[in-house]
């Protein structure tokens, strides 16, 4: 299943819901402020390795929030065609807002 995120994990718990109910199969891509969890050195970047599920971030996403040179390199960084290929990959999909 693949599991998007779109709210900072400072303001919301959806990130931290998300983590809740993922399985080790699962996938999680973070959008809009949700990229802020990839910043290195930060409480969620710490939790999610520990999770061991695959994450990636949006590009353009990062961009717009001028962190891309701030990511943690234990993220997978992609772009909107990434975004797509995960789509199709997973049939199933969950968002959390």
């Amino acid at each position: 299943m693949l599991h998007t995120v779109t709210t900072s994990p400072f303001h919301t718990q959806s990130l931290q819901s998300c983590l809740r109910y993922i399985s080790q199969d699962d996938e999680i891509l973070l959008l809009q402020d949700a990229v802020f969890a990839g910043l290195r050195e930060n409480i969620w970047s710490k939790t999610i390795k520990i999770s061991g599920v695959k994450i990636y971030l949006l590009k353009e996403d990062l961009m717009a929030r001028g962190i891309v040179d701030k990511v943690d390199e234990y993220f997978e960084v992609i772009d909107y065609s990434g975004f797509v290929s995960l789509s199709v990959q997973h049939e199933a999909q969950m968002k959390w807002e």
